[in-house]
Formats: C-alpha cells, structure tokens, sequence
C-alpha cells in the first residue's frame, strides 16, 4: 500500500454497507409492514386493470417510479457512491490515486453483480435500474446521471426492453460527463459496469429484466 494513502474506515465501511447490500433482502422486511392486499373484484379483472401485453418487456417509467425499493436502491446507491468517491480515501501521490481508483473499481464491480446477477438454480440477470441511476450521480457527477436517466426516460418509448435501456444509458453517461466536467477515469468506469450487465445477458443469452414481486414474472424473457 502507498505511504501516502490513507483509508478513511467508517466512509468506506459505510460505502461497502450501502453498495453491496443485496437488493433481495429488501423484500422480507417490507412484505412484515406491508398489509395484505385484497384481491380485485370481478369487474376489475374483467375490466383488465393494470393488464399488459405480454409481448410488451419495455421499462414501464410509472410502475417503476411507484415502486418504493426503487427509492431505497437510487438513495442507497447515491449515498455509497458518493461516500466512496469522494470520502473513503485520500491519496497523496500518483501512486496513491491509482491504488485509489483499482481499489474502487473493485468495489463498484462487486456492487454490480451483487445486484444485478442471481444464481437461483439457475443464472439470472437483473436491471437495477435506479441503484445505477444513484451510483452514476454519486460516484461520477450529480449532473450526469440524471441528464443522461431524464434523456433516456424521454426515449423510452422506443426502447424495446431493459437491456437496451441500461446500453443506452451507460453510453449518453459518456458525453454528459464531458460537457459537465466529471472525472473521466470514475465516469469511464461507471459506464462499463453500466454496461457489464447488458453484455453478460448477451453473452450468455440470458434476459434482462427488471425487478418484480413473482420470480416468475421475473424470468419471463425479454
């Protein structure tokens, strides 16, 4: 370790706490608060309600704003990369910076995969969508990730499922950055690990997708 870098432990115990707490575990404590929901009436099943076109996989902006975990993931992952970027260490040489930056790309990959790959019986790939929209405006410029979310929410419409709305956004990180002035190096890094997901669903020609309350909903192809 450079001599002239100092870890700075209760940022960085913080970071790694709210960075790579599993988004899984959420479930159980707010499925003790949550009251049971009544089943819909007769008229409301047969009136559709909520119904969706099951050759629909696009990210559905209202039901993902209305989802509470979704908070907790953008506020958690804003507060871990922040406290990492910007709190956890200090370096004093260019040696030191680069121990720096290999230490946070360590804990950023791991904070990828932890949230966005399952192995439940079988490999499963998931699009945290605002646990990454929080990472990139902690870690790599305020201005950033949310210009490039708010872009890509407005070409939603034309975006065919999760997967290509994480590429999407990983890649207009890239120019945002430039125009904002973010550090280059954590905003490079940001938008790979944006996109590590989307090419390990390619890859292993798994789909993507995003965060429901039945598993096997969430199988479901994209």
């Amino acid at each position: 370790m450079p001599d002239q870098l100092t870890i700075n432990w209760p940022f960085l115990l913080m970071a790694l706490a709210m960075l790579w707490f599993p988004r899984q575990w959420l479930r159980t404590g707010i499925r003790v608060l949550k009251k049971r929901r009544k089943p819909d009436g007769a008229m409301e099943r047969l009136a559709g309600m909520g119904a969706r076109d099951p050759d629909d996989k696009s990210v559905q902006p209202g039901r993902e704003f209305a989802n509470f975990r979704n908070y907790l993931d953008l506020f958690r992952a804003l507060a871990g990369g922040y406290s990492l970027s910007q709190f956890a260490f200090t370096a004093g040489s260019g040696d030191a910076e680069q121990a720096v930056f290999i230490a946070q790309a360590g804990i950023l990959l791991v904070a990828v995969l932890i949230q966005s790959v399952r192995l439940d019986g079988r490999l499963s790939f998931f699009a945290p969508i605002f646990y990454f929209v929080g990472m990139s405006v902690g870690a790599s410029g305020h201005y950033t990730g949310l210009f490039a979310f708010a872009l890509v929410l407005a070409i939603n419409p034309i975006i065919p499922n999760p997967r290509m709305f994480l590429t999407a956004y990983g890649l207009l990180l890239l120019p945002f950055g430039f125009v904002f002035g973010a550090d280059l190096e954590l905003l490079g890094l940001n938008a790979g690990l944006i996109l590590l997901p989307p090419l390990l669903s390619l890859l292993s020609k798994r789909p993507l997708v995003i965060f429901t309350k039945k598993a096997k909903t969430a199988a479901t192809p994209s």
